[in-house]
């Protein structure tokens, strides 16, 4: 029975799996309590292949599974121990974090960050996660248990006990959250945080009630929610502005008299805010434009010169102006048939992808076009070494996070000259016609260290938190109970 959930077996089933996933015209279901019941036989054979230092098969096994499951919970802990193992502890660290982004309150993750915090002798941290992980156990021998560590680690290392920290709720709706990661981290030391990705208005009321602090990010149904409940008028609020919220009737239907601080990313969309809601009671609302901020560290400098490989990175909308990438491309193509044009990145707009296509065919491009999909953060490190050029062509930007990346990396951008633009990069950068974007493409100037220390000087993610801290600590002094 046993030999039943091997990974060879488990290998086969996942294959067949997919295969009925993919398929429309299969009536074969597996009922869920099958599902369920496989899928926890699966995890008990992980742990044991861990529990016996067998880790490759283990994150073999790990690997298969989550080809069918997504965002289990206890497997990001089993992939963090694996990790630990192998004594790749920022990989742990990461792993780990991105699991209590999903579930703040889950035990193991707190236990096991705690540990590895411990174990990286970062003690203060170490028992900041062991004392979430004691508030949300069950086992009482286990939380004695956690409360003797605590209090060892505290004695050896003459650490005091921790003063209640303010709470931070972050709302953000599922796939709109990009954005926030580096915040939170940076914000983890001074603050008890939490990210709550909404999918029903309920955890806005259960989220708000426990933060001190309620940041919404996007100016949207969210906010336009939060601000309205009996609540919102005794918690601080803060609303971060991206783009495409001013061209809406998000921004007209947000009880702003119950928001603090509204932070807006670029000049040009405070500009627009400001114009469509000068007939609004705003209350006591304070507005500060912070520009985004770039984390350099994550994006290695590759030195680069002179080449044919142009990126586009991101979603793929109305606002990216992608038509305007493919002419650019073309002419360069007819140009030299040794360009070719990468696209990693997700349509989001079927006219789009249908005029893509019908264009690619159309020039017969087929081959020397290239469409990767949506890239995680590992893989986007290994797709901008392809990269060249990046082209954006929208019809509007602020920072432009794809544009920042890659300079960061190394890559030369060609930019169009869009409103917002002008505000965050030199016109050095910027293009006005297809004839300028190549003739920037084809000069001879290239400059990998200048592109990244352009985003260093200018976009750093230091930058952008002390002005964050800056509007926490206003909002924290403004109110006497926090």
């Amino acid at each position: 029975r046993e030999a039943a959930y091997s990974l060879e077996s488990f290998a086969k089933y996942t294959n067949l799996y997919k295969d009925e996933l993919l398929s429309e015209k299969s009536n074969f279901q597996i009922q869920n309590n099958q599902m369920e019941a496989y899928k926890q036989k699966v995890k008990e054979n992980i742990s044991q292949l861990i529990n016996q230092g067998l880790v490759k098969e283990a994150s073999e096994l790990i690997c298969e599974y989550e080809g069918i499951v997504h965002d289990d919970i206890e497997i990001f802990s089993m992939k963090a121990i694996i990790a630990i193992l192998e004594n790749r502890l920022e990989d742990a660290e990461a792993i780990l974090k991105e699991g209590l982004d999903i579930d703040s309150n889950n035990f193991d993750l707190n236990y096991n960050l705690g540990y590895l915090y411990e174990k990286k002798e970062s003690f203060n941290h170490s028992i900041e996660y062991y004392k979430k992980a004691f508030d949300n156990c069950k086992n009482e021998a286990l939380k004695a248990d956690i409360s003797s560590l605590i209090e060892k680690i505290s004695a050896e290392n003459n650490i005091k006990p921790m003063i209640n920290k303010n709470k931070i709720a972050f709302f953000v709706k599922q796939g709109m959250d990009s954005f926030l990661g580096d915040i939170i981290n940076e914000l983890s030391d001074e603050y008890e945080t939490k990210k709550i990705v909404v999918t029903d208005y309920s955890q806005i009321d259960e989220g708000m009630e426990w933060a001190d602090i309620c940041w919404f990010e996007w100016c949207g149904e969210l906010v336009g929610y939060g601000s309205k409940l009996s609540l919102a008028k005794n918690k601080k609020i803060i609303c971060r502005i991206h783009g495409y919220e001013v061209y809406t009737d998000y921004i007209k239907q947000v009880a702003w008299e119950n928001v603090d601080d509204l932070i807006i990313v670029s000049p040009h969309i405070r500009r627009i805010f400001e114009e469509n809601t000068k007939n609004i009671d705003m209350g006591n609302l304070r507005i500060h434009t912070v520009f985004c901020g770039i984390n350099a560290d994550k994006y290695p400098l590759n030195v680069k010169s002179k080449g044919f490989n142009l990126g586009y990175l991101g979603y793929i909308n109305f606002k990216k102006n992608i038509p305007l990438t493919l002419d650019i491309f073309k002419k360069l193509h007819d140009m030299d048939s040794r360009y070719k044009l990468h696209l990693a990145g997700e349509f989001q707009d079927a006219r789009t992808l249908s005029y893509f296509k019908y264009f690619i065919k159309e020039h017969n491009l087929s081959k020397s076009v290239f469409f990767y999909g949506w890239q995680n953060e590992k893989e986007k490190i290994q797709w901008l070494k392809k990269i060249d050029y990046m082209i954006i062509s929208s019809i509007d930007e602020g920072l432009c996070f794809a544009a920042a990346e890659a300079m960061c990396s190394g890559i030369k951008p060609i930019l169009h000259n869009c409103e917002g633009i002008k505000d965050h990069y030199d016109k050095k950068y910027i293009f006005n016609t297809i004839d300028e974007a190549a003739n920037m493409i084809t000069s001879s100037e290239y400059n990998s260290q200048e592109y990244r220390k352009f985003i260093e000087d200018n976009y750093s993610l230091g930058k952008e938190m002390l002005k964050i801290k800056e509007i926490l600590t206003s909002a924290t002094k403004n109110n006497s109970s926090l």
